[in-house]
């Protein structure tokens, strides 16, 4: 299964995981970057879903249909030092009819890399579509 790093612009505001509102219960983990980072995985079918650093917390928020909706997301208090650091793999976000991947190819707002060939025949990064088994 591939990984598509999906980086918001800010990790506290534009990215908020609705369910599990327990990602350290709930999902598989494996720590790297001297225990920084955690790599999330589903328990079930070992997919990664999500990379975060930094501290999370359950939070309310206002939803879109002018109710609340409990979230799981990052902790900051604004300071550099302790900014969260999110990666979000694309290909396990839930569809929705406000939101394609396709729109921040078109926007060249996604490069792509090719990570399948040998480093001596690796093709040069391109903005207009993804490499061969690459995915948008």
């Amino acid at each position: 299964m591939n990984f598509f790093h999906v980086h918001p612009a800010h990790a506290r505001d534009d990215f908020m995981l609705l369910s599990p509102l327990e990602p350290d219960k709930e999902l598989s983990t494996y720590q790297c970057y001297e225990m920084k980072r955690k790599y999330y995985f589903c328990p079930k079918c070992g997919v990664r879903c999500l990379t975060f650093g930094g501290e999370g917390e359950i939070d309310v928020v206002d939803d879109d249909k002018g109710g609340k909706r409990t979230v799981w997301r990052a902790k900051w208090d604004g300071d550099k030092d302790t900014e969260p650091y999110v990666a979000v793999n694309g290909t396990t976000m839930d569809p929705r009819e406000d939101f394609d991947l396709r729109i921040l190819t078109e926007e060249k707002r996604v490069q792509y890399f090719d990570g399948r060939s040998e480093p001596e025949k690796e093709k040069d990064p391109r903005w207009d579509r993804p490499h061969y088994c690459g995915s948008y």
